[in-house]
């Protein structure tokens, strides 16, 4: 029972993660044209298009059969509830372009940014958002490092060498479509065809091999198939590990967390009915964005109709470091797979009867306790970029 389970949530989780691929890229062409309008002060129109993918009759089948396996199963709490996720996931990819229907199903798996921080508190994310963009003075950092070349320096060895430290055979692939800066699937980082700043550069690395693949190789080696495949709200809470680690080794900026707010502004506003030219304007004119930043921050929110996945990056990154910095976790035990805040009770259980087991991979950041202003330690303070390709262990 429990192997076929662990197949059904699999082949849903395949065919959910078609969303993600289907809304990841753009035309760069498209994206120029859109950053030298809001450069003119224009009103930018996007002309995108975007095609639903159907979902084979076989795939929705499954769903009844693994709901019923899952309430007669030992680690039903978690299975279920993910499943519940997974039905959203794949009537959303069926929806794509067509706003009515995609902008709720987002906002039900994703928020909208206007959610309270933490329960029983009076700020929302949106508040967080607009007091880091008070804050946070802009800066540009040179774009010095490439995606991959013959030069000594790129963003592919930096990703390989993360990942030999901690024991990860991984790949890395250069995506010229990709609308994000880097993503990660089962095995691999695809990264953009682009020039990275040296800081960007070790941040993404942290944030991709550091976060999202250790703890997905941390899942497949767990006996239940539910940590592989992320429990539910995991997606988002594992947004805010690679987030925390990126603090912990120094590498969260006041421009990546000004990234962060604009996100969010962003995407409140898509929920909100703005359109997708009057937002890129106010985060240029009101906020200080530049131009292409803009294009970047709104492309991401209004992609496929509003399948914005952006709200959660600021939120989960808040409530993951309140969690870990009072002691009511670890990034360790948030790594055992792909694991949730609200799944730690039920991983809990499982663990104590012997059916989850430690992390088989860790980075030396996660291992690390204690937090200081900014979430940065003298020992923890980034290294030259020269010095992480040969001692990775030292960001």
């Amino acid at each position: 029972m429990q192997a076929e389970l662990d197949v059904a949530l699999r082949r849903l989780h395949e065919t959910a993660r078609l969303l993600v691929g289907s809304t990841t890229h753009g035309d760069p062409a498209e994206r120029q044209r859109l950053i030298e309008s809001v450069a003119r002060g224009g009103h930018a129109k996007p002309c995108w298009e975007w095609r639903r993918v159907d979902v084979d009759r076989e795939i929705w089948q499954r769903l009844a059969p693994a709901r019923q396996n899952s309430e007669d199963n030992e680690a039903g709490a978690l299975y279920l509830p993910r499943l519940e996720e997974l039905e959203t996931e794949l009537l959303l990819l069926e929806s794509l372009g067509r706003t009515k229907q995609v902008r709720p199903m987002a906002a039900r798996l994703f928020g909208t940014g206007g959610e309270r921080l933490f329960d029983g508190a009076e700020q929302t994310v949106l508040d967080a958002a607009h007091d880091i963009l008070a804050e946070a003075s802009p800066e540009e950092e040179p774009k010095t490092i490439p995606a991959t070349s013959n030069a000594d320096i790129n963003l592919r060895d930096l990703m390989l060498a993360y990942a030999k430290h901690v024991g990860l055979h991984i790949a890395v692939r250069v995506d010229p479509h990709l609308i994000a800066n880097a993503a990660v699937g089962e095995r691999t980082v695809f990264i953009a065809d682009r020039m990275f700043g040296a800081h960007e550069a070790q941040r993404l690395a942290t944030h991709e091999v550091y976060g999202h693949l250790v703890s997905a190789y941390n899942g497949r080696t767990q006996p239940l198939g539910i940590f592989a495949i992320g429990t539910a709200s995991s997606y988002g809470d594992q947004e805010g590990v690679a987030i925390c680690l990126e603090e912990l080794a120094g590498f969260l900026n006041p421009a990546r967390r000004r990234t962060l707010a604009g996100r969010l502004l962003a995407t409140y506003a898509m929920h909100a009915g703005v359109s997708f030219g009057d937002v890129a304007q106010t985060l240029v004119d009101e906020h200080d964005f530049s131009p292409t930043e803009s294009v970047t921050l709104c492309t991401r929110a209004f992609r496929a109709g509003g399948v914005a996945r952006d709200a959660f990056y600021l939120a989960s990154w808040l409530r993951v470091r309140r969690a870990v910095s009072r002691g009511e976790t670890s990034l360790a035990e948030l790594q055992l797979g792909k694991v949730s805040l609200a799944a730690l009770p039920e991983t809990r259980r499982l663990a104590a009867e012997g059916r989850v087991s430690q992390p088989t991979y860790l980075s030396n950041l996660a291992r690390r306790r204690g937090w200081t202003e900014e979430g940065t330690r003298s020992d923890t303070s980034p290294p030259s970029l020269a010095t992480s390709l040969t001692r990775v262990d030292a960001t």
